[in-house]
């Protein structure tokens, strides 16, 4: 039987927009469906990454077809305001859409294509997370993770228990930054009783997943270690974890007892943004502080130099001079929603750490930033 159905072009949007992380060959790639019942099934799968779905539809013929995913994708994305339906015969797909079916167009069909149903995911290392927390939890860290690193720990998150207590926390670094994020939640005691890592990618798409308005999500980890699926009804994610082995990151963390001062992160956030205009492709920050101001200021070797002054309340620090690198600062600013941060540091040559104040609760965040190794003039 020819498949046949008709969608509202809404569902039919959300779907392509769902596997668009699985086509990562866009000229290769190809979307599968399938009619059955009254559902249609939307998948695409690659090397790293499957994604299944499925939406309530008017079914007039079952069947399965795979489709060229980069012309499909961009044409779902073009059609008319109206239901859409999708039609197979002679080897090709027609897809008519508009309020009086004013569009149609035909695109051939992807032979020799095998449809595989979701595996099978029998496993007690589950549990469920609060999307939004979750979701959080990401943000706060993956701007630290790479798609390409010279350090093979720069690529992954690690996702793991932080210690005994409950809790899960977040962590990713490239050598000279350091984020992590945890939320502090009962987990069942098997749940990731080891860690895992997930590339930049996979942490995508768990956020993609969690942005839907769902108000929870499933992680379950595969009894090998190989997988981890991330779903919510009716939308399912199973991302290839990394075999990675993350290193011990404890001890790059500073001591809370060092110097703080709270600042206002949108403030300094634009000032940054300034005053780095006059910065050459090191980016490099100085932040000196005194008793009373943080003067932020960069410049290029006999050119450009620009410098301005932000007052600091409360600060009982020691005067110190620090050379950062403004452009990861500036992705630490833009990251956290908090309106006042914290900086904390010992002197020029450890690690200046910045810390929200204000959090989702049970989420706790901190961003480690190590400076640059190098002299700078007035």
């Amino acid at each position: 039987m020819n498949l046949s159905v008709t969608i509202s072009k809404p569902l039919l949007n959300l779907a392509i927009q769902r596997v668009q992380g699985a086509i990562t060959e866009r000229s290769l790639a190809h979307i599968g469906l399938r009619a059955d019942g009254s559902h249609l099934h939307v998948t695409a799968a690659d090397r790293m990454l499957a994604v299944f779905s499925k939406f309530p539809v008017e079914v007039k013929g079952q069947g399965v077809v795979f489709l060229p995913a980069k012309i499909f994708s961009d044409v779902v994305r073009e059609l008319p305001d109206g239901n859409v339906s999708l039609e197979t015969a002679d080897k090709q797909l027609r897809i008519t859409a508009g309020e009086r079916n004013e569009f149609m167009m035909k695109i051939p069909l992807v032979e020799e294509a095998l449809w595989r149903d979701p595996p099978s995911f029998d496993s007690s290392n589950t549990t469920e997370l609060p999307a939004a927390k979750l979701v959080y939890m990401i943000e706060q860290v993956q701007f630290c993770v790479s798609h390409d690193s010279p350090r093979n720990y720069g690529t992954v998150g690690y996702l793991h228990r932080p210690g005994k207590g409950a809790g899960i926390r977040l962590v990713g670094s490239d050598g000279f930054r350091l984020s992590y994020c945890e939320v502090e939640l009962p987990l069942p005691d098997e749940f990731l009783a080891n860690g895992v890592c997930l590339s930049k990618k996979a942490l995508g798409e768990v956020v993609r997943l969690g942005s839907e308005g769902f108000d929870r999500i499933r992680l379950s980890i595969s009894h090998d270690q190989t997988t981890l699926l991330a779903e919510v009804p009716d939308y399912q994610v199973f991302v290839r974890l990394s075999a990675v082995k993350y290193p011990k990151y404890a001890g790059v963390i500073p001591d809370n007892k060092n110097p703080k001062v709270l600042v206002s992160r949108n403030q300094l956030q634009h000032v940054a943004k300034r005053v780095l205009l006059a910065a050459d492709k090191s980016r490099a920050l100085q932040l000196s502080f005194s008793e009373s101001s943080l003067t932020l200021s960069s410049r290029t070797m006999g050119s450009s130099e620009s410098k301005e002054t932000v007052r600091l309340d409360e600060f009982f620090g020691p005067k110190c001079d620090m050379v950062v690198n403004g452009k990861f600062l500036a992705e630490i600013f833009s990251t956290t929603p908090s309106d006042k941060v914290t900086l904390q540091f010992k002197d020029a040559e450890d690690p200046i750490v910045v810390v929200p104040r204000e959090e989702p609760t049970d989420c706790k965040s901190k961003h480690i930033l190590v400076p640059i190794r190098e002299t700078r003039g007035n």
